[in-house]
């Protein structure tokens, strides 16, 4: 089996105003689950880095953030894209207590899934996980000082 390497994304990472005094400091990861056995025989999953993939593959794609300031940061909003090589696992959108909306147009207008739609061949109709192509968190809470979390999704390697 060819293996191809792994696909890197760029998380955006967004704060309302220029003059906040939070410090978000955000990783970005790529990884696949394992199945780990211990040494009692009970098996549990895993991350690990995924150094390659091959079509089939399914990846997580997760920004783990800590706001690292005095002040909480309020209205925090991270988006991440699906890279095309990508298709989205529905359901998959996990993290941190947040608003969740998904795009198909490149990152241009997002809905909620149920509401996200694509005109294909002069007809609209519900986008599937093939065709998002960013996600959006939009945290519900403000990050205290100190605080951190995690954003993540599925994907399956086409």
């Amino acid at each position: 089996m060819r293996k191809i390497p792994v696909i890197a994304i760029a998380a955006a990472l967004m704060l309302p105003s220029a003059g906040a005094l939070a410090e978000i400091v955000a990783e970005q990861r790529v990884e696949q689950e394992r199945v780990k056995r211990n040494a009692d025989g009970s098996v549990r999953l895993e991350r690990i880095k995924a150094e390659k993939v091959a079509p089939g593959d399914e990846v997580i794609y997760s920004v783990n953030f800590t706001n690292q300031g005095a002040e909480p940061a309020a209205d925090l909003v991270m988006v991440m894209p699906v890279p095309v090589e990508v298709t989205y696992v529905e359901g998959s959108a996990s993290g941190a207590p947040a608003t969740v909306t998904f795009s198909a147009d490149g990152g241009r207008t997002y809905l909620t899934r149920g509401n996200l739609t694509i005109r294909e061949n002069g007809a609209e109709r519900i986008a599937t996980g093939d065709d998002i192509t960013h996600i959006k968190w939009a945290l519900n809470d403000a990050l205290t000082p100190s605080a951190s979390g995690e954003v993540a999704y599925r994907g399956v390697v086409k």
